[in-house]
């Protein structure tokens, strides 16, 4: 199993930071939780659905009320019992999950790279381009129109 995300294109070169792997295990978790017991799991779902509407309304009052700490509190129960937020690494993948951190930081190293050769290269452009309007601006060019007769 994955447990780290995993840098890879999207559509249309887009970079994209795909953390499914650990979504499918704690979803995994909260099916086999909904076996056990799917009135209790239901009823937290749909109290944390109903919740999330109560925030927005106290939302638009100022803040006021305790919806959204009510809410917090049950998902944070609902989390510890699928096996909290925490991915913990099995030790035997270890070393897989620290080469997958390397990658990860390698790539953010190279896009940041690459990401400030652009900006240096749009700040010369950029330079380059008011320098030309500034030499128009200080010695516009005269046209002289003539006809032959």
């Amino acid at each position: 199993m994955t447990y780290l995300p995993i840098l890879r294109r999207g559509h249309k070169g887009a970079l994209v930071l795909d953390s499914s792997g650990a979504a499918r295990e704690q979803l995994h978790c909260l099916a086999d939780l909904y076996r056990q017991d799917p009135e209790g799991v239901g009823d937290m779902l749909i109290q944390i659905a109903d919740l999330k509407d109560l925030v927005e309304c106290e939302r638009n009052v100022g803040g006021l009320g305790r919806a959204r700490s009510v809410r917090d509190e049950i998902v944070g129960e609902l989390l510890n019992d699928i096996g909290g937020a925490e991915i913990h690494l099995d030790h035997r993948e270890t070393h897989q999950a620290l080469m997958q951190t390397r990658d990860l930081a390698h790539q953010a190293l190279d896009i940041a790279e690459v990401a400030h050769q652009r900006v240096d290269e749009l700040e010369v452009r950029t330079a380059l381009v008011r320098q030309a309007r500034e030499e128009l601006r200080k010695n516009p060019r005269l046209v002289f129109v003539t006809r032959l007769w």
